[in-house]
């Protein structure tokens, strides 16, 4: 399912300062996983930045007629 103009249109989005994602594809749909650590102690400047990021990359994804799944592990307290 994740096919080389996914890969170029989701390259070609930049993100936030010290953040990133890891894109799986399970041929069915694919999944964006981002580490809650990633989101410990950020402004909400960051935060604001990092959900734009995250929506953008749902939606370009889906344009391409893909299924996306956002998730995360939960934080242990």
């Amino acid at each position: 399912m994740y096919t080389v103009e996914m890969a170029t249109a989701f390259k070609s989005i930049i993100p936030p300062e010290n953040f990133g994602v890891v894109i799986y594809d399970s041929e069915e749909f694919i999944t964006v996983m981002i580490n809650p650590k990633d989101l410990l102690d950020l402004s909400e400047k960051h935060k604001t930045e990092i959900v734009q990021y995250i929506n953008n990359i749902k939606k370009t994804l889906e344009d391409f007629g893909a299924t996306v799944f956002i998730v995360r592990e939960a934080l242990e307290e």
